[in-house]
C-alpha cells in the first residue's frame, strides 16, 4: 500500500517492494536506486540491522526509517539514517514521506554535484602555471581572490594581496610599467577583448621577475565589476622548457541537515498540529502558537519575518482555494535566511480532505553552496579558456575516457564530443603516437607520472603544440582507481620560441660580420666581444675578455670615458653623446684613432654598455690634411680679396686718370686695359665665393633670405657694371623669403655676367623673370646669345668648363650649381625662343 500511495503521491517515484531486509540487500546489489525506505520490524533483522549493513556498501545512499519509538529514532541518527518518520494512523504521512524523499534525494545530488566539481576545479588549479587571480579594475590593482601560486611568484602571502596592506598595482607591479599596463588592459577592455602584456615585478624580497599576464574582464550590464586571469613568471627566457605550475586554493562548505519544520492546517484554518522544529525555525512566540490560528500565524509572519510578503501571502490563499492542489517554493526571510516550502492536502483513506500540511526545511546553506558551485563552474570554465588548458580523466576499470571544454576546444571537436581512449592517442601527430602510448601506459601500470610536449592533429589537419601532464590516483588497496591529468596548448610559446631563437643567430651572424669592433661590458668589464675587435686591437679574443675599456684605450682619454660613463649613470644630468672619437694603441704599440659609440643595453638580464668601435686612423689623416689644406686654401683667398684686389683698385684708377692724356690711337689700347682690370677684380669675387664654399665642411648656414632685396640689387650692380646691355624685368619681383644664406647674391651675379659675357651679339639684352608658386620659386634668366647645345648642358655646370669660348676660369656656373644644391633647390639650362638660353633657378621657400 505505500508503495501505491507514493507512487499516486508522486508519479516521478518509481517504487520496488521487498519483504525482508536480506530480499533488499540482494536487490539493491542488481541495481542502482535513489533513496532506501525501511520498516523497522521485518521478519530477518530489524531495522537498525538492515541501515547497518546498508550503510556498510552504500555509505552515501539515502536512508529513511520508518518507526514508532523515539528511542529507536534516535539510535537511527546515531548509526547514521539520513531521516526517519513516525508512524501514525492517518494517510497524510505518506505525503511527508515523498516530501523526506525527494529532499533527501536533492540534497545527495547536489552534494554530489559540489564534491565532483570540487574535484575537477583542484586537479585544475593544482595545474596550471602561474597565479591565478581576480581583482578590481582599479589602479592599484585590488585583489578579490589569488590563487596559491603567489607566494611562489610574488613572494606575499594570499592574505597580505587579498586583506593584507600590499597593493599588487603599487608594491609588485615595476613603477616603470604601471602606466604601461594600465593602457594595455584598459584598451582590452574597452574593446571586451582578452589582452596578454608582460612587465616586471618586485617581490617580497626585492628580486625583480619578468612576468607575462593574459586576462580578461568580467562585465555585469555593460560595466567592468573586475578583472581575471593568470600571472605567469617568464623569466628564464632562455629555457625553452618554460613551467608553467598554478596552484590554486579550493572553496569547501560544510553541508548541514535540518529537520523540517511541520504545520497542521485544518479546513477550518485551525492549527492542529505542529512540531517545536516550526517554532524554532519561524522563531514563533509560544503564546502566538498556543492560539491555534493560522490567520494570526501568518499576519504574524508577514510583519516581522517575510522578505516578499505579496507572492507568500498570494499563493496561501490560492492553495486554499484550491485543497486538492500541491506546491513546492522557496521563501526569503529578512534575515537572509531561505526556506524551502512545501505544502500538500491532507487526504483520507476515502478522499476525504481534513486539511492543509506545511512543511518547511531551512536551505540557506544548500542555497550558499549551490552558488558557490556555480561560481566554481564559471572559474573552471574561463580559466580553461584563458591559459588555453583544460583536464582529462580515464578510467582504466570501465576505459572511459572523460574531457573538460577546454581539452576539446585545443582539439578542435565539437563541444558533446565523446572520445574513448584509442581516440585520444589517435589524435597525436604519427610521430609522437609510440611516445604518448608508452607513456600511458607506465602510467596505469606503474603509477609514474609523465609531463611531455608533443603534437596533435586537428580534424581540419592543423597542427597544434601541446603539452600534456598525467598522474594516478589510487584506491585504498593501491590500485589504479583514475589517470587524470592536464592538457594545455603551447602552439603561441613553441613559435614566440622558434622566432627568439632566429633572432638570436640573426643577431650573432651580423655581430660576427660587422666591420665595426663590438664589445660587451658589465660593472666595467669586458663580457663578450667579437672578431673585428680583436683585429682591430691586436688582442685574442680570450684576451679581451675580463679587460676594462681604459686598458685599450690611449691615457689621455681616460678621463673623458671616466666623466661620461659617470653622466651616463646620473639621471640628473642630460646623457653625454653616444658617439666620439677616442685614441687607442694596438697591442703591439701602434697609434690608432677610433670612432667610438656607447649604448645602455640588458644583457643575460642585467644592464650592461654595448660599445661599437671602428678604426678611424686613415680618414682622420685625410681630415687632418684636409684642414690643413682649407687653411691655406683661405689664406690665399684673403690674398686674392685683399692684396690683388688692392692693387687692381690703385692700378684702375691710374688708368681712369690717363683718358684726358691719351690720343686716339690710345684711347683702345686705355679702353682694353680698364676691361681687362675690371675682369680679374670680378674673377677675385668669384675666386672669394668658390673658396667660401670649399671651406664650409658642408655645414651650409641657411636661413630665411628675401629674394627680392638680393636679386633687385644685383641687376643693379650688373647694369653698372654692363652699361651696353640691356637688362629688364618681367613683371614684378614677389616679396618672397626663400632658403638661402647671403651668397644668393653670387648666383644672381655669376648668371648675369654668363648672359652678358657670353653673348656674341652687340647689345646684349637679358630678362629676368620670377614666378612665385606653392612650395618654391622660378627665377628664369633669358638672354638672346647663341644659346647652349643640348651635348653641353649637363657639362655646364660642372667644375672648371667654360661656355663656348670663353677665357672665363670655368668656376662660375659651377659654383652656382654647388650654392644651388645646398639651399635645397635645382638648376637648369633651355632653349630660348627665338634664340638664346635660359638658365632656370628653383629655390625652396623658407618655412
Amino acid at each position: 500500500m505505500a508503495a501505491k500511495l507514493l507512487e499516486k503521491e508522486h508519479e516521478q517515484f518509481a517504487v520496488v517492494t521487498e519483504p525482508s531486509a536480506s530480499e533488499g540487500l540482494e536487490r539493491l546489489s542488481q541495481a542502482e536506486f535513489d533513496c532506501v525506505v525501511s520498516e523497522y520490524q521485518m521478519p530477518d533483522m530489524d531495522g537498525l540491522a538492515f541501515l547497518q549493513a546498508v550503510r556498510e556498501e552504500y555509505p552515501d545512499l539515502p536512508f529513511i526509517l520508518f518507526t514508532g519509538s523515539e528511542e529507536i529514532a534516535g539510535e537511527a541518527i546515531s548509526a547514521g539514517v539520513t531521516d526517519y518518520l513516525q508512524k501514525k494512523s492517518d494517510a497524510d504521512q505518506f505525503s511527508v514521506l515523498a516530501n523526506r524523499i525527494e529532499n533527501a534525494v536533492d540534497r545527495t545530488r547536489t552534494d554530489h554535484r559540489l564534491e565532483e566539481s570540487q574535484r575537477r576545479f583542484r586537479t585544475l588549479l593544482s595545474n596550471v602555471p602561474g597565479m591565478a587571480y581576480r581583482c578590481r579594475n582599479e589602479r592599484g590593482w585590488p585583489m578579490l581572490f589569488v590563487s596559491d601560486d603567489c607566494v611562489e611568484l610574488t613572494g606575499y602571502e594570499r592574505s597580505v594581496l587579498v586583506d593584507g596592506d600590499c597593493s599588487y598595482g603599487r608594491d609588485v607591479m615595476h613603477p616603470d610599467d604601471r602606466d604601461r599596463v594600465w593602457n594595455t588592459v584598459q584598451d582590452a577592455l574597452e574593446a571586451r577583448e582578452p589582452f596578454r602584456v608582460e612587465y616586471r615585478i618586485r617581490t617580497a624580497d626585492g628580486a625583480k621577475k619578468w612576468v607575462r599576464e593574459q586576462g580578461q574582464g568580467v562585465f555585469e550590464d555593460g560595466e567592468t565589476v573586475a578583472v581575471e586571469g593568470v600571472v605567469t613568471d617568464i623569466t628564464e627566457r632562455t629555457d625553452v622548457q618554460e613551467r608553467l605550475e598554478y596552484q590554486s586554493s579550493l572553496l569547501e562548505a560544510q553541508m548541514e541537515t535540518t529537520i523540517d519544520g511541520l504545520l497542521v492546517v485544518d479546513e477550518d484554518r485551525t492549527v492542529t498540529a505542529y512540531n517545536d522544529r516550526f517554532v524554532e525555525m519561524w522563531e514563533v512566540p509560544d503564546e502566538l502558537v498556543e492560539t491555534e490560528s493560522d490567520e494570526a500565524l501568518l499576519d504574524w509572519v508577514i510583519e516581522h519575518k517575510l522578505a516578499e510578503q505579496e507572492p507568500f501571502m498570494e499563493l496561501v490563499e490560492e492553495l486554499y482555494e484550491r485543497p486538492e492542489e500541491t506546491s513546492r517554493d522557496e521563501v526569503r526571510l529578512t534575515d537572509g535566511r531561505v526556506f524551502d516550502r512545501y505544502s500538500a492536502p491532507v487526504i483520507g483513506d476515502e478522499g476525504t480532505h481534513y486539511g492543509r500540511l506545511w512543511m518547511f526545511r531551512d536551505i540557506t546553506e544548500r542555497k550558499k553552496r549551490e552558488r558557490e558551485l556555480e561560481k566554481q563552474e564559471f572559474l573552471f570554465s574561463r580559466i580553461q579558456a584563458i591559459a588555453d588548458v583544460g583536464i582529462w580523466e580515464y578510467d582504466p576499470r570501465t576505459d572511459d575516457l572523460t574531457w573538460s571544454d577546454g581539452v576539446r576546444r585545443i582539439h578542435g571537436v565539437a563541444d558533446d564530443y565523446e572520445p574513448a581512449l584509442a581516440d585520444g592517442i589517435d589524435f597525436y601527430h604519427p610521430d609522437d603516437r609510440d611516445e604518448i602510448s608508452a607513456a600511458v601506459t607506465r602510467t596505469i601500470e606503474d603509477g609514474a607520472q609523465y609531463d611531455l610536449e608533443l603534437r596533435i592533429v586537428r580534424p581540419d589537419g592543423t597542427v597544434r603544440n601541446v603539452r600534456t601532464q598525467g598522474e594516478v590516483s589510487t584506491a585504498e588497496n593501491g590500485e589504479t582507481e583514475l589517470v587524470r591529468g592536464v592538457f594545455q596548448d603551447i602552439t603561441d610559446r613553441k613559435r614566440r620560441e622558434a622566432e627568439l631563437e632566429e633572432e638570436r643567430e640573426k643577431y650573432a651572424t651580423l655581430v660576427e660580420q660587422s666591420h665595426d669592433g663590438i664589445a660587451i661590458f658589465q660593472n666595467r668589464k669586458c663580457v663578450f666581444v667579437n672578431s673585428r675587435l680583436s683585429d682591430i686591437t691586436g688582442y685574442e679574443t680570450d684576451e679581451l675578455q675580463g679587460m676594462a675599456l681604459t686598458e685599450i684605450i690611449a691615457p689621455k682619454d681616460h678621463q673623458l670615458v671616466r666623466e661620461r660613463y659617470e653622466r651616463r649613470l646620473d639621471p640628473t644630468v642630460d646623457p653625454p653623446p653616444s658617439r666620439y672619437t677616442l685614441a687607442f694603441e694596438t697591442k703591439d704599440g701602434r697609434k690608432r684613432v677610433a670612432e667610438a659609440s656607447f649604448a645602455a643595453i640588458q644583457y643575460e638580464n642585467a644592464p650592461a654598455d654595448l660599445v661599437s668601435i671602428r678604426d678611424v686612423t686613415e680618414r682622420q689623416q685625410y681630415e687632418d690634411e684636409l684642414e690643413r689644406l682649407n687653411e691655406e686654401l683661405e689664406v690665399l683667398n684673403r690674398v686674392v680679396r685683399h692684396d690683388i684686389r688692392n692693387d687692381m683698385a690703385v692700378m684702375l684708377g691710374w688708368g681712369e686718370l690717363l683718358e684726358d692724356h691719351v690720343t686716339d690711337a690710345g684711347e683702345e689700347h686705355l679702353e682694353n686695359i680698364l676691361t681687362s682690370g675690371e675682369h680679374i677684380v670680378e674673377l677675385t669675387e668669384i675666386a672669394r665665393d668658390y673658396v667660401e664654399t670649399l671651406t664650409n665642411d658642408g655645414e651650409v648656414d641657411v636661413k630665411p633670405t628675401r629674394l627680392q632685396q638680393v636679386l633687385t640689387n644685383e641687376i643693379a650692380l650688373r647694369r653698372d657694371a654692363h652699361p651696353d646691355a640691356e637688362l629688364s624685368i618681367d613683371g614684378q619681383i614677389p616679396d618672397v623669403t626663400v632658403r638661402a644664406n647671403e651668397m644668393l647674391s653670387s648666383v644672381f651675379r655669376n648668371l648675369l655676367n654668363n648672359a652678358v659675357q657670353h653673348n656674341d651679339k652687340d647689345t646684349p639684352i637679358v630678362e629676368i623673370a620670377v614666378d612665385e608658386r606653392e612650395d618654391d620659386v622660378y627665377v628664369a634668366v633669358a638672354d638672346n646669345g647663341p644659346g647652349v647645345p643640348e651635348t653641353q648642358r649637363e657639362r655646364i655646370f660642372g667644375k672648371g668648363e667654360m661656355s663656348l669660348e670663353s677665357s672665363g676660369t670655368g668656376i662660375g656656373l659651377y659654383l652656382v650649381q654647388t650654392l644651388v644644391d645646398q639651399y635645397g633647390g635645382a638648376v637648369r639650362v633651355e632653349d630660348n625662343e627665338p634664340e638664346g638660353a635660359v638658365f632656370g633657378v628653383t629655390l625652396p621657400k623658407a618655412d
